[in-house]
């Protein structure tokens, strides 16, 4: 994973079409087997607002919202990530590569436009490093094995 200041991306080359990669990461019945449990607000639509929750590593709960920014099917989806009640927000891009019928390149980026909370545990870099890490080079990598 590259990190910036106010960045982290990854390239990452997986097995599978860009069209199954592109359903895999877009649709709910996907996502939650991998990333996260989104509701029906989840929905491709450039300035739809979703909201979804996740665990810390001290069990507690965080309210995140989105928004759909930009949505190329097939090629790129960008959103934005804030938590509920608390300062920052950032970008969420994925964009994928074609390298053949059968492998893709994902470009993945998290771009902290607002800073976090600085005073927030939960907010710090490196749980976001570590988070995307276990996302994108195990959680998606054993999903993509099993479909």
């Amino acid at each position: 994973m590259e990190k910036t200041d106010n960045s982290l991306s990854l390239k990452k080359v997986y097995k599978v079409s860009a069209a199954t990669l592109w359903k895999v990461i877009t649709e709910r019945e996907h996502l939650k087997q991998w990333y996260f449990e989104f509701n029906e607000d989840w929905q491709l639509k450039v300035g739809q607002q979703f909201d979804w929750y996740g665990t810390d590593n001290d069990c507690k709960e965080w309210q995140h919202r989105g928004v759909m920014l930009e949505i190329i099917p097939n090629k790129k989806l960008v959103h934005s990530w804030e938590y509920v009640g608390s300062s920052g927000t950032s970008v969420v891009t994925w964009e994928l590569h074609p390298i053949d019928e059968n492998t893709t390149e994902l470009h993945f980026s998290h771009v902290f436009t607002v800073p976090f909370d600085v005073n927030e545990p939960a907010f710090k870099r490196e749980n976001f490093e570590m988070g995307w890490n276990h996302i994108l080079n195990i959680s998606l990598v054993e999903y993509l094995e099993k479909i």
